[in-house]
């Protein structure tokens, strides 16, 4: 179960030709609504496999003690913080609204770092369950919220009918681990073997879609799959692309990327940092060793 965004294009793409069934992998793509809709999903069964941000992984376990582990790194939050045309800085957003997926965990400290580097306290404006990165979007562009955290190709689109951005994650906390592919120890023990393959599979994918010989085929899949122009579809491609900002070019995990998603859930007054760092780091660098 996906979020609906531009970073899954090496599994889109992979699918479109063929490179997962290659391996002997038959996906399904399944799109959510927001975290806790894919983490029910995956903790029931009805999903096998997922993406999260490592946040929501951190807090489900921490939380509700969900079977949930992450195993592989999509990036580090290809998102930049939005706002309403008319909206001009992070002081004009006193009394207004920030719409999030989930006000406890994922991105949502992560906007609230960037507002209060920028000298807005979190008390001066409301934070509102928006959903995923598509229906933040949409909020945003209906006037529902204020400003969101926006992801590919839609961030893309926003920019070109004039909604500002007001800063970009990577500016502000330079190693994050943000999306991650997400499954249960239960479904891994019992399927060690699909979920190395897959893992194998997305990074031949990946590889594959980054190449600069199949860039016109990947830009045309976006537009396709978006119902974006050609143009909004290429600028997609490049943020994709781009070597410090975009998809992990080896899909490993930042693992010092995972401690800033541990001190900013201290600094929100969540914790459980040093136990769930050890369990983490064993049990991916086990399948990245595999799968190479």
């Amino acid at each position: 179960m996906y979020f609906r965004a531009a970073y899954n294009l090496p599994i889109t793409l992979g699918l479109e030709h063929g490179v997962f069934a290659h391996h002997g992998l038959d996906l399904e793509i399944t799109y959510t609504r927001g975290s806790r809709m894919s983490g029910a999903a995956l903790v029931s069964g009805a999903q096998d496999l997922g993406a999260l941000a490592l946040d929501d992984v951190v807090y489900a376990v921490e939380k509700r003690h969900a079977d949930l582990f992450a195993f592989m790194g999509y990036n580090s939050g290809t998102m930049q913080l939005m706002a309403r045309p008319g909206i001009q800085s992070a002081r004009d957003l006193a009394g207004r609204t920030l719409g999030v997926d989930d006000p406890d965990s994922g991105f949502a400290f992560v906007a609230h770092k960037i507002l209060q580097e920028m000298g807005l306290r979190r008390e001066e404006y409301e934070t509102v369950p928006s959903g995923g990165h598509h229906h933040r979007a949409q909020a945003l562009k209906e006037g529902k919220i204020d400003a969101a955290l926006i992801a590919p190709p839609f961030s893309v689109e926003l920019t070109t009918l004039g909604f500002i951005t007001l800063g970009r994650p990577r500016d502000y906390l330079p190693r994050y681990q943000g999306s991650v592919g997400v499954t249960t120890r239960r479904w891994a023990a019992t399927h060690s073997a699909t979920l190395v393959t897959y893992i194998r599979a997305y990074r031949e994918s990946l590889q594959w879609t980054l190449a600069p010989a199949n860039r016109a085929v990947a830009i045309a899949l976006l537009a396709k799959d978006f119902a974006l122009p050609r143009a909004i579809a290429a600028c997609t491609y490049a943020a994709l692309a781009d070597r410090r900002k975009g998809l992990y070019r080896d899909a490993d995990i930042d693992v010092p990327g995972i401690q800033t998603v541990l001190d900013l859930r201290v600094e929100n007054g969540r914790f459980c940092r040093n136990f769930y760092l050890r369990r983490f780091e064993v049990s991916f660098s086990s399948l990245s060793n595999r799968a190479l």
